[in-house]
């Protein structure tokens, strides 16, 4: 919890107070701060509310003012709330009160782990592999909650992203790398661009700390990013979790990621997308992830230069295997 965090607390407190007065809700809570977002264009914290009764309540507030997305993601919490209800273990999180200025929303809070939780240290391949499972299946009914509209997809934009990455990466250590597997990654390109991939209602912003596991459910959170997009980028978000899931060599498939984790997302997760394609959108993901790792930080910080390691291992095994798998 981010209890160094800094806030105005007296604004905090008259929040917690304005939700009181409108919902008749009696008593003491005392505010946490659990999280700080960088963003780019806002400001935003999430506070825990603990009730004096135990109940405990979300807060999220975007001290930038004139930022609409908090009314939206309030809104599409409501709209999908009918959603969800459908699918017996998966939801998304319950919303209790909308700030009469849009400027902060509050939320039920939901109990369990982030999946992110879980997969950094999981008692078994088995459990992992359930998380990529119960991922699947909340991800399919998100996908599922407006028609899909058929599209190409085309991958320049990654090329742009991956070049801006090594450039803004302060003589970072992946530059001895990066150049020949960029190289590689816009030669498959070339066969791919242009693909049929539809795009759907996506989350946006689905990797494994915005999803709760609790128990037997699957809850949903953060959905300022949400927005029609290619159905991939999603499964791709959720599918580099397995990034930083301990994994013996030959259980790393063409993609990077645990063949397992992608075995099990795609059992709930009942939309296909080629083999090829996928495995270029995660090694993309994956070559970005280390491109953006900084020099003084792998060389200085033993964990920075684990995961960087660990990066650089599963871009060696994924690009010995073929793309197509």
């Amino acid at each position: 919890m981010l209890l160094f965090a800094e806030y105005d607390e007296a604004l905090l407190h008259s929040h917690v107070e304005e939700f009181q007065a409108v919902s008749g809700v009696p008593g003491t809570f005392a505010v946490t701060c659990i999280h700080k977002a960088s963003d780019p264009g806002r400001d935003q914290m999430v506070f825990n509310l603990m009730h004096e009764t135990g109940r405990t309540l979300v807060l999220k507030k975007d001290f930038k003012a004139g930022n609409s997305w908090i009314e939206s993601e309030y809104r599409l919490f409501e709209k999908l709330q009918p959603h969800f209800t459908t699918s017996g273990k998966c939801r998304v999180v319950t919303p209790v009160y909308l700030a009469a200025d849009r400027s902060f929303h509050i939320t039920e809070f939901e109990q369990g782990r982030t999946a992110t939780d879980t997969l950094r240290n999981p008692k078994s391949p088995a459990q992992a592999n359930q998380v990529f499972r119960r991922a699947g299946a909340w991800l399919h009914h998100l996908h599922q909650f407006l028609p899909e509209e058929p599209d190409n997809i085309w991958m320049n934009w990654i090329f742009v992203e991956l070049d801006t990455a090594a450039a803004d990466g302060s003589g970072t250590t992946a530059s001895d790398h990066y150049s020949g597997y960029a190289a590689r990654l816009l030669e498959q390109s070339r066969s791919l661009q242009g693909s049929p991939c539809p795009r759907v209602f996506s989350h946006g912003d689905f990797h494994s700390g915005n999803l709760i596991l609790g128990s037997g459910t699957a809850c949903g959170l953060d959905l300022a990013y949400a927005k029609y997009k290619p159905a991939i980028y999603d499964v791709v978000d959720f599918l580099a979790s397995d990034f930083a899931t301990p994994a013996q060599p030959d259980e790393i498939g063409p993609g990077g990621v645990r063949r397992a984790s992608a075995e099990y997302f795609f059992k709930t997760y009942r939309r296909s997308f080629s083999a090829p394609l996928l495995n270029f959108h995660l090694r993309a993901r994956l070559l970005l992830e280390l491109v953006r790792n900084q020099a003084a930080e792998v060389t200085e910080n033993p964990r920075a230069r684990k995961r960087f390691d660990v990066l650089l291992a599963r871009l060696d095994h994924a690009f010995s295997q073929p793309l197509d798998g």
